[in-house]
């Protein structure tokens, strides 16, 4: 797969999952007990399909920076870039491989926060 093709596909599932990382929060602030509203993850960037999640499950989605939410069927819009490692009801959770799942690792803004913590970590 061309590696342009692969950073194009990772960036809009991470700019999907930045807007998930939001409702996330906001869900997270008020205590939600309820299943939430999170935005497929998709590399479609017209998709607008929503899956429901408890907060729980999709935490267990973002412990590892490769992993995403799809409906199912959408992971076909990766074009490669992505494989199915969990089929749930409702929603699969798909791993990006290759330069995508590399360039989706660099993106993750709670990548970010951890190596700053090591950073600092190693500078005491």
């Amino acid at each position: 797969m061309d590696r342009s093709l692969e950073e194009r596909i990772a960036r809009n599932d991470a700019t999907f999952r930045d807007a998930n990382e939001r409702i996330n929060a906001a869900a997270g602030a008020y205590d939600m007990e309820t299943s939430v509203p999170f935005l497929c993850e998709c590399a479609d960037p017209a998709c607008v399909e929503i899956v429901r999640l408890d907060l729980d499950q999709y935490e267990e989605i973002r412990a590892d920076s490769r992993h995403f939410l799809n409906v199912p069927g959408h992971q076909r819009a990766a074009q490669g870039a992505a494989v199915v490692v969990e089929e749930r009801d409702g929603y699969v959770i798909v791993e990006k491989i290759g330069h995508a799942g590399d360039v989706v690792e660099g993106l993750d803004q709670r990548n970010a926060g951890e190596e700053l913590k090591q950073t600092a970590a190693s500078e005491e």
